[in-house]
């Protein structure tokens, strides 16, 4: 998955006064929002306890060639991670505490009743695939999948953690919070979950999803 750049740190994020964006058309008309009509929907640095910066990326570039990821339906939840069937894709990364990268929102819009069938695709890999293992042009995957409790969240969510061999025998954990709204979908994640204090993610998708949901469903 696409990591932070150094030139990437130094956009902040949408403009703190953009309009609200219509996010839910009919079903059948869904024209995908582009990457500049996502970046207003994206939470201000404000909006996140203790976070020194939240930049953006956008349009996020898609892996081409594909990255294979072996086993089954576990191609369908790497390529629902990096949004690889979405129209277009933007990512914000919340550095906190001394620039640690604390956590990340990629949100993704889709065109038509796609946003739904990818979302399908994701709840039906994660029945079967118990670990992402391949590499990207960013790095090695070997993580572990370990699906939560389903959290009643926009038009349909699913919860899991992402678990990985750490150094000194430690397991870094990642949870992701994967929702549909419309159109769009949009996974929540923090860095490290077990670390204390932890990453505020439980704050940043309570105001990534109001901040969603406050456009108008026509």
């Amino acid at each position: 998955m696409p990591k932070e750049s150094a030139d990437d740190k130094d956009d902040k994020g949408a403009g703190k006064d953009a309009a609200p964006v219509s996010v839910s058309p009919s079903p059948s008309q869904h024209r995908p929002l582009t990457a500049e009509q996502l970046k207003p929907l994206l939470l201000r640095e404000g909006d996140v306890p203790e976070v020194d910066s939240a930049p953006v990326q956008g349009p996020v570039p898609k892996y081409d060639p594909r990255v294979l990821v072996p086993g089954p339906g576990c191609q369908d939840v790497f390529d629902a991670l990096v949004s690889h069937d979405a129209s277009t894709s933007v990512i914000q990364d919340f550095w906190w505490k001394n620039d640690q990268w604390g956590g990340r929102t990629w949100l993704a819009s889709y065109a038509g009743t796609e946003a739904a069938e990818q979302f399908q695709r994701l709840r039906d890999g994660l029945k079967t695939c118990k670990k992402l293992v391949g590499k990207t042009p960013d790095q090695k995957l070997d993580s572990r999948i370990t699906v939560a409790k389903t959290p009643t969240l926009g038009d349909e969510a699913v919860a899991f953690d992402l678990s990985m061999d750490g150094p000194d025998h430690t397991v870094l954990t990642d949870r992701q919070i994967f929702v549909r709204v419309g159109s769009l979908t949009v996974n929540m994640s923090d860095r490290g979950a077990q670390r204390n204090p932890g990453f505020p993610l439980d704050v940043v998708v309570d105001k990534q999803l109001d901040r969603l949901e406050r456009g108008p469903r026509t």
